[in-house]
């Protein structure tokens, strides 16, 4: 189960608090495992080494080459990351840099059929 806008705290005009949104991860991480599915941390690279703490099996990040955030995710999950690139030159660095420990697919923003799919 992909969990995706775990950064809507920085977006709710201060209904939402960083621990809101913790508790909320904890919370659905605990309900895939009990319903026998894997929970992916979307995007928050800030979560760190709290999100395998939070249940957390694995990351997708969007554009962690981009943002420079591929190595928080590296050093939480290990191998376990898979990140999706849309920008060429965001895709070379990435593999570059991280290619060979972390899955890196460059996609069109579409994700379409017959749109860019290449790995690294």
């Amino acid at each position: 189960m992909e969990l995706d806008n775990l950064d809507s705290w920085n977006r709710s005009d201060g209904l939402l608090t960083r621990a809101d949104n913790r508790r909320l991860a904890r919370l659905l991480t605990r309900r895939a495992h009990a319903d026998g599915l894997a929970a992916a941390q979307k995007n928050w690279a800030g979560l760190g080494a709290r999100g395998p703490a939070l249940g957390f099996d694995f990351a997708i990040a969007e554009e962690c080459g981009r943002w420079r955030e591929c190595g928080s995710y590296a050093r939480a999950y290990g191998d376990r990351v898979f990140d999706v690139e849309y920008r060429r030159r965001d895709f070379r660095r990435a593999c570059a840099t991280w290619g060979d420990r972390i899955s890196i697919v460059l996609r069109d923003r579409g994700v379409t059929r017959r749109g860019v799919d290449r790995r690294c």
